[in-house]
């Protein structure tokens, strides 16, 4: 099982309130919980400067950290600066948390950019894919926000993001209202120029409130629905690895419906499911392979104090990792590497109802942690045709969060423990799972024309 900390979430409604002033923190002790964080990042990550040098690192660290005033800083600076390093140990997993309760009267205050969107066009332009305004709507093209490009901005939030290009530009879409405040750079009242015209739209932005509703907008709303399309294709969308019981009895109702239906064309839609327990993957291919695979080939184990005080503290660990392991681990040395490699592969059971038809599955950039695994055994073992864009994480990735709070500013920072080797065994690979159909825009509407003309 891979853990994926969830960053999209927004706790501004339920948090207590506190004086509206900003908040600070002394620059000696923000500088120490920056230390705090690295040494921690390096103690308990498998290969915390995979994706940059020790050296590199140490001078981006230090460049940052002359930005800083003499006596003390704001808190957001200080929320910035380390989702910024953090973000350069991350494979995306690993990630400052930037809910301080400290900074929510802040956020309460603020007036946020009332739109998010993506990059298009080898990232030159920025559409706006949800608003909250009409004169916004979907699909404009933005070119600047206060005379700033947006392009810089939208840049400068993916540098808090961990994890591949994809990965951080799908994420950054969701949160960059949000992100933006941490920056710096821009508040309301806003004047948004657009491509291809010469008057400014003026907005005065909008508050937390709506702010939560634009961010859930396009959210999928279950973990796992069924319908059927063009009278004759079965949809599965398969949204979240979660709760393995109620997916049994979701899988078990649909492939009942399904041959009853007589449905032959079974389309599976992973691109918007960011993880969790992989065990429901299992369930999900005994319905339509009989060959033998796996979603994972082992882990390589990173002994740290943090995890075994975390592992100590809770029973649900002994129940996941069992006991014997738990004890092995325990009497390991820190900084040590357990070897926990697997070749066994997985032998699939027929349930009734097994699906006899003809299947396709659609990843992308959102496709991640655990889906990320059934993705990888798909390919591997060619269980079904991948149909979409490069998921959003690489086959070989880094997984099992720890956490840890910071001394000073409390902030929560979540550190992966393992990395994960891939379904083909290979653990030099840093690639993503690769589509067999490489398809950018109207995913869906491609796969059920080409499912419904296989023979």
């Amino acid at each position: 099982m891979k853990s994926l900390f969830f960053i999209f979430s927004i706790v501004f409604l339920v948090c207590p309130l506190y004086a509206q002033n900003n908040a600070y923190i002394a620059t000696d002790k923000a500088i120490a919980d920056l230390d705090y964080t690295v040494k921690t990042i390096e103690e308990v990550h498998y290969n915390p400067y995979f994706k940059v040098s020790r050296e590199q690192f140490n001078q981006n660290k230090k460049e940052l950290l002359q930005e800083f005033s003499q006596d003390s800083i704001t808190l957001k600076q200080f929320i910035a600066t380390g989702m910024k390093l953090v973000s350069q140990m991350s494979g995306g997993h690993t990630v400052m948390d930037w809910q301080n309760p400290k900074i929510i009267p802040e956020l309460k205050s603020y007036q946020f950019l009332p739109f998010s969107g993506k990059l298009i066009n080898n990232h030159q332009d920025f559409v706006v894919t949800r608003s909250s305004i009409l004169e916004i709507p979907n699909g404009t093209l933005i070119k600047s926000i206060n005379g700033i490009s947006i392009i810089d901005l939208y840049k400068e939030c993916m540098s808090y993001l961990g994890g591949i290009e994809s990965f951080k530009r799908v994420s950054c879409e969701k949160v960059l209202p949000l992100y933006l405040f941490f920056t710096d750079k821009i508040e309301a009242p806003y004047a948004i120029k657009i491509n291809d015209m010469e008057q400014e739209v003026q907005t005065t932005g909008i508050e937390a409130s709506e702010l939560n509703t634009l961010m859930r907008k396009n959210q999928v709303a279950s973990d796992y629905t069924f319908e059927i399309r063009n009278n004759n294709v079965g949809l599965i969308s398969y949204n979240r690895c979660n709760d393995y019981d109620a997916f049994d009895a979701f899988l078990k109702e649909t492939f009942k419906t399904i041959k009853e239906e007589n449905i032959t064309k079974l389309i599976i839609d992973i691109r918007e499911n960011g993880g969790g327990d992989s065990g429901l993957n299992d369930l999900l291919l005994s319905y339509i392979t009989t060959t033998p695979y796996r979603q994972s080939s082992g882990r390589f184990w990173k002994v740290s104090n943090l995890a075994k005080t975390t592992y100590k503290s809770n029973p649900v660990y002994e129940k996941h990792l069992g006991k014997e392991f738990l004890d092995t681990y325990t009497a390991s040395e820190n900084q040590s590497i357990i070897e926990d490699l697997e070749s066994e592969l997985t032998q699939p059971i027929k349930p009734k109802n097994f699906f006899e038809g003809t299947s396709c599955v659609l990843i992308g950039p959102s496709t991640f942690s655990s889906a990320n695994f059934l993705a990888d055994a798909v390919k591997t073992y060619k269980l079904s045709t991948l149909i979409g864009e490069a998921t959003g994480e690489y086959t070989n990735d880094f997984g099992e969060l720890l956490s840890f709070t910071l001394p000073n500013s409390s902030n929560y920072v979540y550190v992966s423990s393992t990395y994960d080797i891939g379904a083909n065994g290979d653990s030099n690979i840093y690639e993503p799972v690769h589509p067999d159909i490489k398809v950018e825009d109207d995913v869906l509407s491609f796969a059920i024309n080409w499912i419904q003309n296989i023979d």
